[in-house]
């Protein structure tokens, strides 16, 4: 009776007939991912028919993303942000699965077309906050900068940057809390974190900071590269792997020791990245954290990629259902308690 109900509410929605009791009712029965087998197969009509371009409007997207995004934050996202994947329509998808807010990025605008009502208890999505031109990224995730960079946030953490001046002489951003940076090179373009008074200074390379609120310290580790650390009047020291300089918050004494980078960085075991990785790429990552052998039966699933994050130590099955509905496959234990991988798989681009 309920899926009958939420079928005739969708129609309505994309039709643009529905009141805003109505809306509100679809939305709510959306969250709770009991239509997403009937959600996924109606978006996936609409992609093979040029449709899409003719139904709702970005804002009206925009929105049901944001409502869908909502859902408590021990709740991972998985997001496919491929900028390299072209399609003949620009678009996206968007559906919601049972425990999980999924989004798969097939181009560079939404997938919706019209103008339409939204919903006023709508909440607004917390990861990412325009304030004129300053970018905000709160919580754990994985931050993708415009330069190709990434930053992984641990908890209670937050990375700023103005998305008018990074990249420009610089590529400069404001840490609060830990992070691991792993920063494209480019030595026409140094790359700078602010932490309080402290800067970090790299041309391209991969180190943590923690910046913690709660230590005296700021505490810089090498992984991979060369990294400067200072402040406006002089420079502390030039640190390589393994090395760390540890600098008083309060008085900016400073020390340099040398340091297992890996133990410095162990926070992040607990994370599961899958950054726009093939299926072989992601397999071999995600045995080595399960500790299990996964064999693909289809050579083409190795062709499809995959772009995921799990922040709240998500249990293998559940990483297994996210993968398996976002490339279209098929999961199964054999008798020896192995993962075997089953679908039709992704043609080579």
């Amino acid at each position: 009776m309920q899926q009958k109900k939420f079928e005739e509410l969708f129609e309505g929605y994309l039709q643009n007939n529905l009141s805003d009791a109505e809306q509100q009712q679809m939305m709510k029965i959306m969250q709770q991912g009991v239509h997403d087998d009937f959600l996924k197969e109606k978006i996936h009509e609409m992609l093979k028919s040029d449709y899409v371009t003719d139904v709702m409007d970005k804002k009206q997207s925009d929105d049901i993303l944001k409502y869908i995004l909502s859902k408590p934050q021990n709740e991972p996202k998985v997001v496919d942000l491929n900028p390299k994947r072209k399609t003949r329509v620009v678009l996206q998808s968007l559906f919601a699965a049972a425990s999980i807010a999924l989004l798969i990025v097939l181009g560079n605008s939404l997938f919706f077309k019209q103008k339409t009502t939204i919903p006023t208890i709508i909440p607004e999505a917390p990861a990412v906050v325009a304030q004129n031109t300053l970018i905000d990224f709160s919580g754990k995730q994985l931050v993708h900068l415009p330069d190709g960079s990434t930053v992984l946030l641990n908890d209670n953490s937050t990375l700023k940057y103005d998305k008018d001046s990074f990249d420009s002489k610089t590529r400069e951003v404001t840490l609060t809390g830990e992070a691991f940076f792993d920063i494209k090179h480019n030595t026409e373009k140094p790359f700078i974190v602010h932490t309080g008074k402290i800067q970090t200074k790299v041309l391209g390379t991969a180190f943590n900071i923690n910046a913690q609120n709660s230590s005296e310290n700021i505490e810089v580790t090498v992984a991979r590269g060369k990294v400067q650390v200072g402040d406006v009047e002089k420079v502390y020291g030039v640190i390589t792997p393994n090395q760390q300089i540890k600098v008083n918050k309060s008085t900016l004494n400073f020390e340099q020791n040398n340091i297992s980078s890996a133990i410095v960085t162990e926070w992040k075991s607990n994370y599961l990245i899958l950054d726009d990785l093939n299926m072989s790429e992601a397999v071999s990552l995600i045995a080595q954290k399960y500790k299990v052998q996964i064999f693909i039966s289809n050579e083409k699933i190795k062709n499809c990629r995959i772009t995921a994050s799990f922040l709240n130590e998500e249990d293998l099955d559940h990483v297994l259902k996210v993968i398996s509905s976002v490339i279209e496959t098929e999961y199964r234990y054999n008798k020896a308690g192995n993962v075997i991988l089953d679908g039709k798989g992704c043609e080579k681009e």
